[in-house]
């Protein structure tokens, strides 16, 4: 067993309607997972991924906020590529970084450029590429719990 708890920080794009039903997905799988496998609990802070916006939803929000987070999830939507230039690596030490880029059922061929883009733009910020998990995602519950677990089993087991 990886942590007893696990601390997450979702960035999400709130303008893209996408991206908030992928984020969604995520932290529903991310709860079902913890539960699965046997962890007290998981922490979830949410945030927007946009400097403009104001959080928009508080889940489980720690003291700390996403100063304390081991993984940091960007969710941003297809349809709204610029939102990658939004993101910034929050302060703390992260110890995993998921990236993903919410599709459509039909996924433009132009997902896949984005998503290496804001591994990128990560990697630029100084996050170093074996801790970041990029995936096209879909608002499908079984998709988005299948890459809750690979974020989860990826977490050190030190925590």
């Amino acid at each position: 067993m990886a942590v007893a708890e696990a601390k997450v920080a979702i960035f999400v794009d709130y303008q893209s309607k996408l991206a908030r039903a992928v984020a969604e997905g995520v932290w529903s799988g991310l709860s079902r997972v913890a539960l699965d496998s046997g962890r007290a609990r998981i922490s979830t802070f949410w945030e927007s991924l946009t400097a403009n916006d104001v959080i928009s939803l508080a889940l489980s929000k720690s003291p700390s906020g996403a100063r304390s987070q081991e993984i940091a999830i960007f969710v941003v939507g297809q349809e709204r590529p610029d939102a990658i230039d939004e993101i910034e690596v929050p302060p703390g030490d992260s110890k995993l970084f998921g990236l993903v880029v919410a599709v459509p059922d039909a996924t433009s061929p132009l997902a896949g450029p984005l998503l290496y883009q804001g591994v990128e733009r990560l990697k630029g910020k100084g996050v170093k590429a074996k801790t970041i998990e990029p995936a096209l995602l879909h608002a499908a519950p079984a998709e988005c719990e299948s890459y809750a677990r690979k974020l989860l089993d990826r977490l050190p087991e030190d925590g």
